[in-house]
């Protein structure tokens, strides 16, 4: 079951107070994902843009002594959005390692046909009964504000698409069942170049004729998480319906190497 709420409360620690999240989603009861949603145009008075205060607000939720860190428990992935600017992370993350997510496609038809489905979503009109659920306690400007800009088609933004491509229901339960990892007791989301990375591969991999299968390379440059990214291959082929008992073989052509990835792999709690 997945559902969604705004502004929950939820009280912080030691005290009678609540913080409100913007928006929980939630699968099984479970709040998976956490969303604080700020203005485009609102820049703090110590310089910080709108999404980076979405990242501190969330920061602070999750480590002061007076927060609310209960709520992350379970929480798989984070966001924070300001229509044409939106990170996501996963608990615990530093606010350097909050990232962009960029989809990636393999042809020109696939990449139509995601914006044609993502337009048709923003710009898909809400019955009357919908509309009276959805604001009924809600002052009356509110609602005249959303009937007005359904007039005009609205165009799809940077917050949309982080939304649509981590937050769908298949996405969220597939990252969170295959590509987040625990790298020494830190939780970690894959990057989006790391993701359609291992999906690509899984897809070459499955691709047997007259008993073999070709080959292929992934480009990395110094410090992209390629060893990161083989612990999350070899979890996907390990979870891969199909393949049974897949025989995982590392190369590695210096000894600094081996040491890093035996590591990872450790780390990760993988043999």
């Amino acid at each position: 079951m997945f559902h969604v709420t705004e502004e929950m409360s939820v009280e912080r620690i030691g005290k009678n107070e609540t913080y409100r999240p913007d928006i929980v989603l939630f699968v099984n009861g479970i709040p998976f994902v956490v969303i604080e949603c700020k203005r485009p145009d609102l820049v703090s008075s110590d310089g910080k843009k709108p999404v980076e205060q979405g990242i501190s607000q969330q920061l602070r939720n999750q480590l002061m002594e007076d927060g609310i860190p209960q709520l992350y428990i379970y929480s798989q992935v984070l966001l924070s959005i300001a229509t044409n600017d939106a990170r996501y992370a996963t608990t615990g993350s530093k606010a350097e390692y909050w990232a962009s997510w960029k989809e990636q496609f393999t042809n020109t038809e696939e990449k139509e046909e995601f914006t044609k489905r993502l337009f048709s979503i923003k710009n898909k009109v809400l019955s009357n009964e919908k509309k009276n659920k959805l604001f009924e306690e809600r002052y009356k400007y509110v609602r005249s504000y959303f009937d007005e800009i359904e007039k005009n088609p609205i165009a799809i933004t940077e917050q949309d698409t982080l939304l649509y491509s981590v937050c769908s229901p298949e996405r969220i339960i597939e990252l969170s069942y295959k590509f987040i990892v625990f790298d020494a007791g830190d939780k970690k989301l894959p990057r989006y170049q790391q993701y359609f990375g291992v999906k690509k591969t899984l897809r070459r991999v499955k691709q047997i004729q007259n008993g073999k299968r070709n080959g292929g390379v992934i480009w990395h440059t110094q410090g992209s998480g390629k060893s990161l990214t083989m612990v999350m291959l070899g979890k996907c082929l390990s979870l891969e319906f199909g393949i049974s008992n897949p025989k995982i073989i590392l190369v590695t052509d210096r000894i600094d190497l081996d040491d890093q990835i035996y590591k990872t792999f450790h780390n990760v709690g993988k043999k």
